[in-house]
């Protein structure tokens, strides 16, 4: 009797705690989110090593509309009546032109075309997973992370370092190690691609599907100028993201474990010429597989106003892929304020995510002002840890009743990535 009246009281309280959470979470957590089903591969692939000469078109809002306007359903060029003309010299299959404060998406071409991010996907990983680890905590790299395919910093297998170092080698070098040792700091590869999915959807982007937090290729993995336009938003508001991104270089000192040694080092960032070049530089980003083609997301701020290009299926010819950027920043900058955007970014602004205590110390205080457009609804960071809580804490009451239970680890694909 008294082991029934225990389990009854454990399964009791249980329950109770499990509702208590769920009550707990932002409105916005109990949204339905919508969110974007892998995409089927399209006739014209033949394997998710090059580009797909058709690529898929987009997805529809959840409400069955275009999200950011009709005009975006086009897979051309979509200028704004009475602009001048747009610049020569952008090759891309598709890109877009948004002013990140109002929303309005001021020139595209294919917006929710989907294709392959490449390294891009980055700065979605770097969103998701800012809220869960402190610049401060210490990382011990895995082998794993360390041997991850692709672009890599040399992260030394048993080696400690911290998550301000990791979020320096993927941002600034791009090192798929790096990008997969936050991963599996955050709980694990495939719980990490489950949050950026889950992210990608609170955004309105309906074009993206995640299947690796370093942006090598996935078979189904694709996502749309729009849908980064989206991302880039939000990363400009977050101080953090933007000191990682603008450091013109960082460095490792020596560090040592069982399989080896390296360092000291030091590297910098691949995107210093847009930094250094571009009037108004806030951040860049680019990437490369041999399906995505050259990929590019950058920000610019001038006279209080901030304008973000992507680029998706590029290349750099015959101009650098920041020098693209570069000449689509003064042809938005200097639009005339009377001509009329073409369509408008729908997602939803999030807020900055909290400031932990960090090794970045007063370096935060370059952190740009906020958006000014748009309202938070909810709090987005805590969408991902509730559910994730919610569902450890019900498998940790069926534990206890004397279930098992099992783990699951994600696997990255074996491509390059630069």
């Amino acid at each position: 009797m008294r082991v029934l009246r225990r389990n009854a009281l454990r399964t009791v309280g249980c329950l109770l705690a499990l509702t208590a959470l769920l009550g707990w979470a932002p409105a916005a957590a109990a949204q339905p989110t919508g969110v974007p089903k892998a995409p089927k591969p399209t006739s014209g692939a033949i394997s998710p090593d090059a580009p797909d000469p058709r690529p898929p078109a987009g997805g529809l809002a959840p409400d069955g509309t275009v999200p950011g306007g009709p005009r975006l359903a086009s897979r051309s060029l979509i200028f704004p009546a009475g602009a001048p003309a747009l610049p020569h010299g952008i090759p891309a299959r598709a890109w877009i032109l948004a002013d990140l404060d109002t929303g309005d998406i001021l020139a595209a071409r294919d917006p929710h075309g989907r294709y392959q991010p490449a390294s891009i996907l980055k700065l979605l990983t770097a969103l998701t997973v800012l809220p869960h680890l402190p610049g401060n905590r210490v990382v011990t790299v895995s082998p794993q992370a360390a041997n991850a395919e692709g672009s890599a910093v040399g992260l030394l297998a048993g080696a400690r370092y911290s998550v301000d170092q990791l979020y320096e080698a993927m941002l600034l070098v791009s090192g798929n190690d790096a990008a997969t040792a936050l991963a599996e700091a955050n709980g694990g590869v495939a719980r990490t691609v489950l949050q950026m999915n889950a992210v990608a959807a609170s955004l309105g982007a309906y074009d993206t599907y995640v299947q690796t937090p370093s942006g090598l290729d996935g078979w189904q993995q694709l996502t749309s100028a729009y849908d980064m336009a989206q991302v880039l938003r939000q990363v400009v508001q977050q101080p953090r993201l933007l000191h990682y991104d603008r450091l013109p270089s960082a460095s490792y000192p020596a560090r040592s474990s069982k399989y080896g040694k390296v360092g000291p080092y030091e590297f910098d960032n691949q995107t210093n010429d847009f930094l250094a070049g571009v009037p108004g530089a806030l951040l860049a980003k680019s990437g490369y597989t041999d399906a995505a083609q050259h990929t590019y997301a950058a920000a610019a701020r001038r006279n209080g106003r901030t304008l973000g290009v992507i680029l998706l299926r590029n290349n750099r010819l015959p101009l650098d892929q920041y020098q693209q950027a570069a000449r689509l920043f003064d042809w938005g900058f200097a639009l005339p304020g009377t001509i009329a955007p073409v369509g408008q970014l729908a997602g939803r602004i999030l807020p900055a995510a909290p400031m932990p205590r960090s090794s970045l110390g007063s370096a935060l205080a370059m952190a740009a002002p906020r958006l000014t457009a748009g309202t938070a609804t909810g709090n987005w960071v805590l969408i991902p840890i509730t559910a994730a809580v919610a569902g450890g804490l019900w498998l940790g009451c069926v534990a206890l009743g004397g279930q098992r239970m099992l783990r699951h680890r994600g696997t990255l694909p074996r491509q390059p990535d630069a």
